[in-house]
């Protein structure tokens, strides 16, 4: 049961949205690629505001946990 747990709240192959800043699986996240690089997001409002403002989506506002979903 712990390794249950332990695998389930995991960082260990977690992408980081660059919005919010709250860890997500990229295998199930919403995605949207920029310059060529992919970003995976935690909601279908940090992805509208990356793809809407890329530069100034990425600073992490809610870094006391997501407030956006």
């Amino acid at each position: 049961m712990f390794d249950f747990f332990k695998k389930l709240f995991s960082e260990e192959g977690k992408e980081k949205d660059p919005v919010c800043g709250m860890s997500v699986d990229p295998k199930t996240a919403l995605h949207a690629t920029h310059e060529g690089k992919e970003y995976y997001f935690c909601s279908q409002n940090c992805r509208s505001e990356f793809t809407s403002q890329p530069k100034q989506s990425t600073t992490h506002k809610n870094d006391d946990g997501c407030k956006c979903c």
